[in-house]
């Protein structure tokens, strides 16, 4: 019974390393906001992309593409540094989330 005891408890603190990416969340804790504004529409500069209701293969591609390095024009600095600290899955989250934003 003990041993059982143990393995529920370490499922269930386990549990949310095994959970989706909330984009939302991440949107929030990474941030993003920030830069882009709360609802993705009103930036702090006119320099900073609007990203609410952006498709999101493509946000997702620009979001790996400043990790990378491969894009590194514009705003994209400013940015770089944030997306040092999000992995593939939740860079996938936060461009489910923005597409969905309106």
């Amino acid at each position: 019974m003990k041993f059982v005891m143990t393995l529920l408890a370490a499922a269930i603190v386990s549990a949310p390393a095994f959970a989706a990416a909330d984009g939302a969340t991440l949107y929030q804790e990474k941030t993003c906001w920030s830069c882009h504004g709360k609802d993705g529409k009103k930036t702090l500069t006119p320099q900073f992309p609007k990203v609410a209701g952006q498709n999101a293969a493509y946000a997702e591609q620009q979001m790996k593409d400043i990790k990378s390095g491969v894009r590194s024009n514009g705003q994209a600095a400013a940015m770089k540094g944030v997306m040092e600290l999000v992995n593939d899955e939740e860079i996938k989250a936060l461009a489910d989330y923005l597409s969905k934003l309106k």
